[in-house]
């Protein structure tokens, strides 16, 4: 699933020498991570299209966000906000082309080539529309803003790959803050374990998974009767789900442990997810700064739009309906391919389900009641096996196509 893209030795290397060079060269810090980002950035780059693609993706942001807030500033009506979502709109139509979505009929048709593809196009994509949507406040509050500090914060080498999902304000505050304390000996063998660790995550223990859930996979690409196929999928379903917590968690402590040693700091991805005993809870643990970037800018666009509109009367209802959207474009964002719509389709039925669940048990027991009943034991372990058993099922769709195999089940 993760890899790490510009050369396993190579990104060891730049985890080693990184911080080195940007303690060494602390005046001028700022400079050299620019640098080296930029540096990273080319590397993985597959062709000359792909640098102006790249450099066009990166740097129309970042003079669309001071047009758009001078047309604010300037301009009365709703002229700034028509200005304003066709940029986004734009952005958004830009991405899908260049993702080349396979299940959009419109794709096949026009020209394409895998050249220009770009290494963490997605989390550009969130970065720019973060900072174009939070740069009037980060004008407003003095936070500074200036082509280099943005272009380290769009290709920031650490998270560039899978995140963590940074926020300008988050990033810029933490790479000049003076008042972090001086790095002691066990602060550095702490990360440097949290790396070793990582690497552990990845490469040994995700990779031996990866190989069983691979194995049962093919069983189940071949295998014939029902319950044959449902014993196989329970165990490709099983085995994928520890791989895909394992081979993400472990690239973000070690992406984690080498920013720190480079005087960074990178908000914590998980939290032990698969304790959790709802599907909310889940993604209230699970790629943490992923859950936390679409509440703000799917969900919380998407409700205010509903409950001003048709579902004003219907407040909860459009909750429901917001948070499905939100969950579907959310799972269409992970993959290219259809497997990709389902898994976003089954991720957001799941949330509503889980919602709809919660509101109604605090409605037949009370809220204190609701979490007496919750605090059992026995409602714990049920509820953390049901909802490891949605998320294992669900999570079968990401990197497999297990559509293919139920189309070829069916003889379609």
């Amino acid at each position: 699933m993760l890899n790490f893209s510009i050369g396993s030795l190579f990104f060891a290397v730049l985890l080693f020498i990184t911080p080195i060079v940007l303690r060494i060269g602390k005046k001028y810090r700022t400079g050299l991570f620019l640098i080296i980002n930029i540096a990273v950035f080319l590397l993985c780059l597959k062709s000359l299209p792909a640098l102006l693609i790249g450099a066009l993706w990166i740097l129309v942001p970042y003079f669309m966000a001071l047009l758009l807030q001078r047309a604010a500033e300037e301009t009365a009506g709703v002229l700034p906000r028509i200005l304003r979502n066709s940029f986004y709109l734009l952005m958004v139509a830009v991405f899908a082309y260049l993702m080349h979505y396979e299940w959009i009929p419109l794709f096949k048709i026009l020209p394409y080539s895998n050249a220009v593809k770009l290494l963490g196009l997605s989390y550009f994509l969130f970065r720019e529309i973060d900072f174009t949507m939070q740069y009037g406040y980060l004008k407003e509050v003095k936070v500074r803003i200036t082509l280099v500090d943005y272009l380290n914060y769009i290709l920031n080498f650490y998270t560039v790959m899978a995140g963590p999902i940074l926020r300008y304000e988050e990033f810029v505050t933490d790479f000049y803050d003076e008042t972090k304390p001086e790095m002691s000996g066990d602060m550095i063998l702490h990360d440097f374990h949290r790396i070793l660790f990582g690497y552990l995550k990845v490469y040994v223990i995700s990779a031996i998974l990866s190989v069983w859930a691979g194995y049962w996979f093919q069983r189940l690409s071949t295998g014939a009767g029902f319950f044959s196929l449902l014993a196989e999928f329970i165990l490709f379903a099983f085995f994928n789900s520890f791989y895909i917590y394992f081979n993400f968690s472990g690239y973000c402590d070690v992406v984690a442990g080498g920013a720190h040693l480079s005087g960074m700091t990178l908000r914590e991805n998980f939290d032990q997810p698969y304790f959790a005993v709802s599907l909310v809870e889940f993604w209230n643990r699970h790629h943490i700064t992923l859950s936390e970037w679409i509440r703000d800018y799917i969900y919380s666009p998407v409700i205010k739009v509903l409950i001003s509109g048709a579902f004003r009367k219907k407040i909860f209802a459009g909750q429901c309906v917001a948070l499905f959207i939100t969950f579907l474009i959310a799972g269409i964002w992970h993959g290219t391919n259809f497997n990709y719509v389902v898994y976003g389709l089954l991720q957001g039925l799941g949330i509503v389900i889980s919602t709809l669940r919660t509101s109604h048990m605090k409605k037949k027991l009370g809220k204190k009641g609701f979490k007496e009943f919750q605090a059992k034991k026995w409602v714990r372990i049920l509820e953390n096996c049901a909802t490891w058993a949605y998320i294992s099922a669900s999570f079968s769709f990401v990197g497999y196509d297990v559509c293919g195999v139920i189309l070829r089940g069916f003889d379609v």
